[in-house]
């Protein structure tokens, strides 16, 4: 069951460039897809790490989004990827990002990223902070 959201109905222009696509997002749990396009392929002609960390900071920081006011904001603190087998060209990636803690100051997603024979490709664990001050 996918939640309605302000954020859900238009990307920012990075996701766009990714061909990121969200299938389902709740609180709690954010689900999406991305083609490795030949636009974001590296020399060895697989799926660019870059593109792969950018997926999972835009799950992360999106389902962030959605645990926060409408007054706050939120940025990534600290995010660790670890890379298990490459993404070949032309793959669909699936990530599945889910909330490991929701706290007043922080929040932690870790974000499973398989490819389309069912392989797990990467985790990314990250720290989203909640930021109060409106300027941001």
């Amino acid at each position: 069951m996918t939640t309605h959201h302000p954020l859900l109905g238009v990307q920012p222009p990075f996701a766009d460039h990714l061909g990121l696509r969200i299938l389902s997002a709740q609180p709690d749990r954010i689900e999406a897809e991305m083609l490795a396009s030949p636009q974001l392929i590296n020399r060895n002609g697989t799926l660019h790490g870059g593109a792969v960390m950018g997926m999972a900071d835009h799950l992360g920081g999106l389902g962030a989004f959605m645990n926060i006011g409408p007054t706050e904001s939120t940025a990534t603190v600290e995010s660790k990827t670890n890379f298990f087998r490459a993404i070949p060209a032309g793959d669909l990636l699936h990530g599945v990002a889910v909330l490991l803690h929701g706290g007043r100051q922080t929040m932690v997603w870790q974000t499973t990223l398989t490819r389309s024979d069912g392989k797990m490709a990467a985790m990314v664990t990250q720290t989203q902070i909640v930021l109060r001050d409106p300027k941001f």
